[in-house]
């Protein structure tokens, strides 16, 4: 809904972020309180967060805390986007588990790493431990821990590792002693 001051600018705002104001009073030449005014104004507020979320989302996938951190970067108030963010993920615009799918999948084109690095690098991404679990054990549906170790070992052998070094590097990538003996062929 687009709204405009008396002698001041339009802007435009989404009923559903009215916490204090009913949407029916907003109509011409409405007058309203102070509260009522900080009302409709963080409305606005949220709106233009939730814009601008989803331009971001327009061209990616993004985790919630990634979207908070770009929006507080913009100059998106902290109730404002947790307004737009909360809206977003209501209406399945913004979901961490796809982001967390998309993530992973990208991911395994470049790098080969084991389910404990996953995890982590997703949960760096701020995404709950419980969904980067989710997604990476949806991931070992269509790939094997083992297989991935395989090709991860095969890049360290090409760079010039073997023996400790080589182990070493795949344990720091998030595999298992155990798929790395088995890897490796030990």
């Amino acid at each position: 809904m687009e709204l405009t001051a008396s002698g001041g600018p339009s802007f435009f705002i989404r009923t559903d972020y009215l916490v204090s104001v009913a949407p029916e009073k907003l109509c011409c030449g409405a007058f309203f309180s102070d509260e009522e005014t900080e009302d409709i104004v963080q409305a606005g507020f949220a709106f233009a967060a939730e814009r601008q979320a989803l331009s971001f989302l327009n061209r990616s996938e993004h985790s919630r805390f990634m979207l908070e951190l770009k929006l507080a970067k913009k100059g998106h108030a902290k109730d404002a986007s947790a307004k737009a963010l909360d809206r977003l993920e209501k209406e399945k615009l913004l979901d961490d588990f796809r982001f967390a799918q998309a993530w992973l999948h990208n991911r395994l084109i470049k790098k080969a790493e084991g389910p404990s690095r996953l995890t982590a690098e997703l949960s760096a991404r701020g995404v709950n431990r419980i969904v980067c679990e989710k997604a990476v054990c949806d991931l070992l549906q269509t790939v094997t821990v083992e297989q991935l170790c395989s090709r991860a070992a095969e890049k360290q052998r090409r760079l010039g590792k073997s023996g400790k070094k080589l182990e070493d590097a795949l344990l720091r990538s998030g595999f298992e002693y155990r798929h790395i003996r088995q890897a490796l062929g030990l």
